[in-house]
Parts: C-alpha cells; structure tokens; sequence
C-alpha cells in the first residue's frame, strides 16, 4: 500500500504531539507530550485514544460541518448562503475555501488514526493486550468512518462505473516521518479501493470492539462499538448494492438485542446516550465546534438559523406526523428542524432506525415481488411516529416509499446528496438551483486548488 502523504501542510499541526483541548467531553487527554511520552503507560495510551476522538469533533468536518455539507447539496435545505456556493453545484470553484478546509480536517482525522497505530504499534506491550486490540479496533473505525465520507464528497458514487474503477480519493494508511517526501505524492485511488479498505477496516473492528452496554454512556455511544461498526457496515454495503451483505450487517445489529427505537423520534436529540443511538460524534457546552461551526448554531431559528428547511420536505409528513409536530418549528414564515438547538448537540451518525431501513431496502430490492418484511419495517419506522402506515402494490413502489421514508426519518443527519447518488437519481431543481442529472460533473466536489498545485500526482475532478 502506499505510503503516507499529508496532502496539506496543515493537516500536521495537529499531529506533531497528542494535544487536547482544555475541556473535554470524555476525560481530558494529555496536552502537548511526545510519542514516547504518551504511549509510556497504560493509562497515558488510554488518553491518547481519546484525543482521536478529540480529533474526531474538528469544527470543519465531524463536528457537524460534514453532515451539514451533505444534506445543503441535498434539496430539503434549501440554498443557504452562509456556505457560499457549496450548495450551487455549477458556481462552485476548487478554490472554494470550506471545501479545502473540510479536506484538510477529513485528512487531518485520519492522520491523528494512522498516527496513533502508529506510535501504538511502536510500543508494544505497554497496554493491556484486550485493550491494545480495542483501540486498534477504535483507530480503523475512526478511518473507515472518515473515508466513507470524503469519498462519498469528493468521488461519485460507487456504481457510476460497473466496477467502481473510477477515481475516489487517495488511501493514506500510515503515518510518515517525511510526509513532503516527493515519493509520498501519491495519486487518488479508486472507489473500489478505498470501499475495500473501509471494509477491510469495519470487518477488524467489529471482531475487537466491545459490545454495547445494556445502560449506555458516552463511552458505549460516543466511543465505537461492535455494533456501530457492523451497522457502518451494513450502510457501505447498501450504497454499494450488494443487498445480501447489507441485510447480513442489518441482522446482525437488531440480532444483538442491544439497540431500540425510542418512544418517540425527538428523545434521540434530546438524551445522547439512549438505546436508539448506535454512534454519534459527542460534544458538550465547554467542547463543541463553537459558534460559527455547531448543528444547533446552523439549524436552530433562535441562533444563526443559518439553514431553513424546505416546505416540501415539511408536506412529506401528515400533521399528526411526530416528526412534524415535535421537531420542526415555523420561526416567521420558515420552517427549521429542531433535531438541533445549540453548541453542544452531539452530531448523529448512526441510528437504529437507519438500521432497520437499510433492511427493509436490502429485503426490497432481493424480493421479486412486495416484500411483506420490508413494509413491515418501514412501518415500525412511521408508527412510533404516529404516522399512517404505508402499502405497496409492486416492488418499485415499495422501494419508493422507503426512500421517502428515509428521507423524512434521517433528514439533517449527512444523507443528503448520498441518497440520490447512490441511487442513481438526478438530484431535483429546488430553490434557485437546477436539476443536477446523474452524473454531473458537479455533484461531487472539487479537489482543493492547493492540493492540486502541491501534489502533481493528485487529479482534478472533471469539470473543475
């Protein structure tokens, strides 16, 4: 595999040593020791697996910034102008600075991972053996996770080519100690081989990650687990259209037992650690991606209320609809989410009732005819939202009616813009936008103009 480039010079400051912020959601890591240092000591190592997570809250990409990106180049945000033109697809430059600033932060992510296995595997011994393969297990989730989402931005989708031969985004696996080294200017790889190391990093994991707790905790949903992986798993796998290994990830998860839908939909965004909650990228009122840059400074009507929420994703639900009546809110004349209300909102990344969807997808789409299952479970979704239950007369209109499901159930949470590239759909004119078909240049993003220059090996995306 090829080694380690750091893409941008940036992307190393927050690498050279472990450094943590002063007030932090899990125990505060160790701030500003060397690698020797830090991985002297069991507990020490411990910190030092915090501070990926640390890393995980950047203000630019998983602090919500990510998600928001995701879901603005979707249709049900409308076109919010605090982000410039990322959510106008044909005016957007590769000098857009939020796109080079998401890059830098998904690589600087990954680089804390590689860094950690790393200095881990350069001290062996120091840690427990049952806790040095949790946190490897940890460090190949927080990569996976990461690569997922850059290249689902910066790659289409995996079926664009037949055999997803088509450019993704280059594989950095290791940490390198002379990253600017011209032979460490590596080129993009493609999405069939960052998917296969997604897996590849997914399918490790889940064999050393610990078990959800039946009483959860930060540590159970904001530290990975065996079932967040597998249910990471089971979402690759969906967008990949291998409908057996997605409904295979899917069974695995809900035959845990570990996970369950909330009485109603709001309690998700309300209490952080239910049982609904498989993953999510904690913060808190002392540690969050501040004011500028938090899910509830951009959706929430009584703060930025940078991003309103289209009336036709609001038609989407009867009006008896929980998710209607408990987590939208109409603020002069336009309508807002309430899944977010301030800095210190946790940022969703997997759900159970994703999880039940993604069944009902996979049973949809290997069924010859109305899968019965499948309806089963798309209503379980819509009845603890005291929603109508739906029907299907055929098997196109069944899958149609769970991706509308999907769209009400997970709007605001980063699947935007993935539901119809993964699918093959044009993505709809909304607001002041057009119709976007599939596969236009510009459904994905471009590679930063920077990169671009300093790496003759790393392409541009078509049409930039």
């Amino acid at each position: 595999m090829k080694k380690f480039n750091i893409l941008l010079a940036t992307a190393l400051l927050s690498t050279a040593s472990f450094v943590g912020c002063e007030k932090q959601v899990f125990e505060e890591p160790y701030s500003s020791l060397s690698p020797a240092d830090v991985f002297s000591t069991p507990e020490r190592i411990d910190k030092a697996a915090v501070g990926m997570y640390d890393a995980l809250q950047n203000a630019e990409w998983f602090g919500g910034r990510v998600l928001i990106y995701a879901d603005i180049r979707g249709i049900d945000c409308g076109v919010p102008s605090y982000f410039g033109d990322l959510p106008r697809f044909n005016d957007l430059t590769s000098r857009n600075g939020t796109v080079s600033s998401a890059w830098t932060a998904a690589y600087r992510t990954i680089n804390e991972a590689n860094l950690f296995l790393k200095n881990l595997a350069a001290n062996p011994g120091v840690a427990k053996p049952e806790n040095e393969k949790k946190y490897v297990a940890e460090a190949k989730f927080i990569r996976a996770l990461n690569y997922f989402y850059a290249v689902n931005l910066w790659a289409q989708p995996y079926k664009f080519t037949p055999d997803a031969s088509h450019l993704g985004v280059p594989l950095v696996l290791t940490a390198s100690d002379a990253p600017f080294a011209p032979e460490n200017q590596v080129a993009r790889n493609t999405v069939k081989e960052v998917y296969d190391q997604i897996i590849k990093d997914l399918t490790e994991a889940a064999q050393d990650l610990p078990v959800a707790p039946e009483t959860r905790s930060i540590n159970s949903v904001g530290r990975a687990t065996q079932g967040a992986a597998q249910a990471l798993l089971a979402r690759v796998y969906l967008y990949m259209q291998d409908y057996n290994k997605a409904l295979e990830y899917a069974n695995k998860v809900i035959a845990s037992n570990k996970y369950a839908l909330n009485e109603t939909p709001e309690v998700t965004f309300r209490e952080y650690t239910t049982l609904e909650s498989i993953f999510s990228v904690a913060h808190n009122g002392g540690d969050n991606p501040n004011t500028n840059n938090a899910l509830g400074q951009h959706y929430a009507p009584e703060k930025r209320a940078d991003i309103a929420i289209s009336p036709e994703y609001v038609n989407l639900m009867e009006a008896t609809d929980l998710r209607r009546k408990n987590l939208i809110v109409e603020d002069d004349q336009l309508f807002y989410t309430r899944k977010y209300t301030g800095v210190q909102d946790w940022a969703p990344v997997l759900r159970y009732s994703e999880v039940l969807l993604i069944k009902a997808e996979a049973l949809a789409n290997l069924a010859s005819s109305v899968s019965q299952e499948a309806l089963d479970l798309v209503n379980t979704v819509r009845e603890r939202s005291n929603a109508t239950p739906v029907t299907a007369t055929s098997k196109a209109e069944l899958i149609e009616k769970i991706l509308t499901e999907r769209r009400i159930e997970l709007a605001f949470e980063g699947h935007g813009i993935f539901e119809f590239l993964r699918t093959g759909r044009n993505i709809p004119a909304h607001a002041t936008v057009n119709e976007q078909p599939f596969g236009s240049d510009y459904v994905v993003l471009p590679i930063p103009f920077t990169d671009i220059q300093r790496n003759p090996n790393l392409q541009q995306n078509k049409g930039y």
